[in-house]
């Protein structure tokens, strides 16, 4: 089920590896299928009143989502000017997963994340702060980076141990997050990156071979093209200046060095437009021998992982999600310095 990939550092490691004939029309999982079958069309975000595009995509997620799990506490707090929502399932947690929602930066909020958020703090037995990050057009970069960076520092005086995460757009601001702690200095237990957008660059070669095999994805035509002018769409609301688009914190996968970042779990689809890059983002880590784990799910598409009530694999893949980062705080309180070495000192 697992292996070190042959041209990469021991720190990279690729669980539930995807056999993929490229040759052949990608095939979705038949959940996948059914579940685009049955989907209604979503308004295009480039011509549409910001505001339904917001409701619209708020109405989908909470259709997929399902009943929310128990936890022992959910408060609102201020972190530091930043909106967010605190979840305990027992009062007691010292550590903290801190989560940025999804939604292309310009729409998804505390509501939409609160079922992603109830399951890993479930499954990672640790607290979890989601963080209503300010949105594009609005608020374009660095705002809502700036925000997930005060909820980080926030979080950080106040546990013992800080992870950071986010699904797609806030997999962005999590790597970006995760490299600007290891600028400042700041530690972090590991990033959780699910299938993250980390590349502004628009004509890579995936991104152009994606739009040509999935022109007709699922019974679905132009799927590639319309995928692609989402992507662009967003990038350009996100960060408006395409100078600064290519930078770190905008887009982790040009940053100069990754190395010293925290331990990574990165999450992906087969079929999703961001992939690739998400796959050389593990590259790039395991080859600056940051410990990496890249879990590939075989049929999926993008924003399944929040797709409670549709697709099993969420359930997994959360189960993967949280199991990781239990197991990062475990790993860095190991290595933490005794307190008393820390008196001799």
């Amino acid at each position: 089920m697992s292996g070190k990939a042959d041209s990469m550092s021991a720190a990279f490691r690729r669980e539930h590896p995807v056999v993929r004939h490229e040759g052949a029309p990608p095939s979705p999982h038949e959940q996948v299928q059914a579940f685009l079958d049955s989907a209604e069309s979503s308004p295009d975000p480039w011509s549409a009143d910001i505001e339904i595009v917001r409701a619209d995509a708020c109405a989908k997620v909470l259709a997929v989502t399902g009943e929310p799990l128990s936890v022992a506490s959910v408060e609102s707090v201020d972190a530091d000017g930043v909106p967010s929502r605190l979840y305990r399932t027992t009062g007691a947690e010292r550590e903290v997963l801190v989560w940025a929602h999804g939604g292309g930066w310009i729409h998804g909020d505390l509501d939409t994340a609160d079922g992603v958020a109830r399951a890993l703090a479930n499954r990672a037995a640790c607290a979890v702060l989601s963080i209503d990050y300010r949105l594009a057009p609005e608020y374009p970069f660095p705002a809502g980076f700036d925000d997930v960076w005060t909820a980080v520092t926030w979080a950080s005086r106040r546990f013992d141990g800080v992870a950071v995460g986010g699904d797609s757009s806030g997999g962005n601001l999590a790597a970006a997050a995760a490299l600007k702690a290891r600028d400042e200095g700041v530690r972090l237990a590991s990033q959780l990156l699910v299938y993250p957008a980390l590349d502004s660059v628009e004509d890579t070669d995936y991104k152009v071979a994606f739009r040509r095999r999935y022109a007709d994805f699922a019974g679905r035509p132009g799927f590639g093209s319309n995928s692609y002018r989402r992507l662009k769409h967003i990038w350009e609301t996100y960060v408006p200046d395409p100078v600064v688009r290519k930078t770190s914190y905008a887009s982790p996968l040009h940053a100069e060095s990754v190395y010293g970042v925290a331990p990574a779990t990165i999450i992906t689809a087969e079929h999703d437009f961001l992939r690739g890059e998400a796959e050389d983002y593990a590259q790039r880590l395991g080859t600056a021998g940051v410990p990496v784990e890249l879990f590939d799910y075989a049929g999926q598409i993008h924003g399944f992982f929040e797709m409670f009530t549709v697709m099993t694999d969420a359930h997994h893949a959360v189960g993967v999600a949280g199991t990781a980062v239990r197991l990062a705080f475990q790993s860095s309180h190991a290595n933490e310095p005794s307190r008393e070495m820390s008196c001799d000192r």
